[in-house]
């Protein structure tokens, strides 16, 4: 497994090797201000290459494709609509890289931008999807899948290649026992012994709650342009206009 994180402002940082298994970065909440609502916060960047989930390979399967997840707006309580912000920019950042043991440095080759409209008498919103690769631009639409609603996973063509969106608002994947991260912190700096509970003992502090989620399956032929690159790395931003 490789991993990389770096929490830059709004960034989120992981470097996939697309020839192993499952890699992730959590940076989980990045916080509020008075001019930075909720939907404009980032939680999660999940990346894997579709098939470590499918388990389908070889002719036909789904090796040549990449899952991109990013999760916003944390601490959605259920039952509630929840939209994305308009106008904001939510988009994924990719630079292909020659090895993984390469440093981060700037610059992307793709850029996955993401933008909404008002919501719907139904609750839903247009998307407009852009799709920037080596300079290239091409754009597509999906729409949101509102509360209550059965999915919709759209097909959207950029350039040449076939991608699938959702977006819309799924259970927060995030596991995570608060209580018990601060009792192992403070053993560590000296006080009473602690450490992590097994699974089935621990408390997820984030069930129940969801979490704005864009989802992409993508082609790694896409990203990976004429330079046949396997391993990238990806990260996430959420930016708004200046007033």
């Amino acid at each position: 497994m490789t991993l990389r994180k770096g929490v830059l402002g709004l960034l989120s940082l992981v470097a996939v090797l697309v020839s192993v298994k499952w890699v992730r970065a959590s940076d989980h909440d990045d916080g509020e201000t008075s001019i930075k609502g909720r939907n404009v916060n980032l939680t999660d960047l999940y990346v894997f290459r579709e098939d470590w989930h499918t388990g389908s390979t070889g002719p036909g399967g789904d090796e040549g494709n990449l899952i991109l997840i990013m999760d916003t707006n944390p601490r959605s309580v259920p039952q509630q609509q929840y939209y994305f912000a308009y106008p904001a920019r939510y988009e994924f950042h990719v630079k292909r890289v020659t090895d993984k043991t390469v440093a981060y440095s700037t610059g992307e080759d793709a850029t996955l931008r993401f933008e909404f409209a008002a919501p719907d008498t139904n609750h839903a919103q247009a998307i407009t999807i852009t799709g920037i690769v080596d300079g290239a631009t091409s754009t597509g639409t999906a729409i949101t899948t509102p509360i209550g609603s059965a999915s919709v996973n759209t097909a959207v063509t950029l350039g040449s290649s076939s991608l699938t969106v959702f977006a819309g608002l799924k259970e927060d994947p995030f596991f995570f026992d608060v209580e018990q991260y601060f009792k192992v912190r403070a053993a560590i700096a000296g006080g009473p012994a602690a450490s992590f509970k097994a699974a089935g003992s621990a408390v997820d502090f984030a069930a129940g709650y969801n979490v704005n989620a864009i989802v992409v399956r993508v082609p790694i032929s896409y990203l990976a342009g004429s330079s046949g690159a396997t391993v990238f790395d990806v990260w996430e931003t959420v930016s708004i206009p200046q007033t």
